[in-house]
């Protein structure tokens, strides 16, 4: 399955958009799609992925890559705590 900003970036194609795209044209049309995160199968709603992006728009595939990508990778760190991480978020809220 397709994840990080290539899931992105195939709801662009799959709409037959081209480049620039508006962030305000995805949140109409796909603002629920959830998309992949990473490969262990972690997924987020575009719009909540979009506001932790702050852009309007992306000019290019390059470009929807290099300001998606580390929202896609501090969103799966987040996520990704391990064993450990989840005991302590559990019983400290941490």
């Amino acid at each position: 399955m397709t994840h990080g900003p290539d899931a992105v970036h195939e709801l662009v194609s799959e709409s037959g958009w081209s480049y620039p795209v508006s962030v305000r044209r995805l949140e109409r049309e796909h603002a629920l799609a959830n998309i992949q995160l990473d490969e262990e199968g972690n997924s987020i709603m575009l719009a909540e992925l979009l506001s932790q992006a702050d852009v309007d728009r992306f000019e290019s595939r390059e470009d929807l890559g290099s300001k998606l990508g580390p929202v896609f990778e501090a969103e799966s760190e987040r996520r990704n705590v391990g064993f450990f991480g989840r005991i302590k978020r559990a019983f400290l809220g941490g």
